[in-house]
């Protein structure tokens, strides 16, 4: 069950980098005794520097294991932009794009080990309010920190994005979890998600993807099988499993037999929910 953040009053920290091997901005906000439906706001103010490269991901972040370094992944790609800046309120839903948000197999390093981090991949000019608070930072990737969080609970912030398709600003919110130590990454991807999977199941052997079919999600992180690209397949004890991406691979590997036994429980449900022939 999802329950508002309560340490409303705390401090935000927020980073963006503005694109492969540009520089990065560190951005903090104090916001003393303001409380907004019981959730803590993200806000951006002053930068400062804070690094610079694609290869030296903030919070230690493996490159392989992000969505969108998967092989097969499809994102958003738009080969012009509106000549005006988006109006004060959008209010156009997508049809192209949806937001998609996906819980990295990584514990962001360098932090209070009980703050969550939201990682945003966006066009440059996409705009992100959480909680109804715009955001001041712009870039391909975006960083915002939670404040200590309790571990052993769920939160969520409201997030929503406004960004441009076949030349209109649009705008969707989402609800997006977030935890004590947890790193997730949001980022737009084709609307038809089911497209997406079935293409990259299809670059599977038959066999595999027969497979990969009746384990249908990731046995470390709650996605889909080939929602982030082309399902990795390892080997455990004689028996095939599957991950969603190499960043996967080693934690399915540190126990073989809780794998299997997860494998196990994942096919027994597809075989629930599956219709009978």
């Amino acid at each position: 069950m999802l329950v508002l953040v309560p340490e409303a009053q705390g401090l935000f920290n927020g980073r963006c980098s503005m694109a492969a091997f540009c520089h990065s901005d560190r951005l903090r906000l104090m916001i003393p005794g303001l409380l907004v439906a019981g959730i803590a706001l993200l806000l951006a103010d002053d930068s400062v520097p804070a690094g610079e490269g694609w290869e030296t991901q903030p919070y230690a972040v493996p490159t392989k294991i992000l969505p969108w370094m998967q092989p097969g992944y499809r994102g958003y790609y738009e080969p012009t932009r509106p000549a005006q800046p988006p109006p004060p309120t959008v209010t156009a839903p997508p049809q192209k794009y949806t937001i998609t948000i996906t819980l990295l197999p990584h514990k962001p390093q360098g932090i209070d080990p009980n703050i969550g981090v939201l990682m945003a991949h966006l066009p440059e000019d996409a705009l992100i309010w959480f909680n109804d608070h715009p955001t001041k930072a712009r870039g391909m990737v975006r960083y915002f920190e939670s404040p200590p969080l309790t571990p052993g609970k769920e939160y969520y912030y409201m997030v929503r994005i406004v960004w441009h398709e076949n030349g209109h600003w649009v705008s969707k919110t989402e609800k997006v979890p977030i935890g004590s130590g947890e790193m997730r990454c949001i980022y737009l991807t084709p609307a038809d998600e089911n497209s997406t999977i079935a293409a990259n199941l299809a670059k599977l052997s038959p066999e595999d993807r027969k497979l990969a079919e009746s384990q249908k999600f990731c046995v470390e992180e709650d996605n889909p099988l080939g929602a982030m690209g082309v399902p990795v397949k390892i080997m455990l004890k004689g028996q095939p499993v599957f991950v969603c991406c190499e960043g996967c691979v080693e934690k399915a590997l540190e126990d073989p037999d809780k794998t299997l036994a997860k494998v196990k429980e994942l096919k027994a449900k597809n075989a629930k929910k599956s219709p009978t022939k």
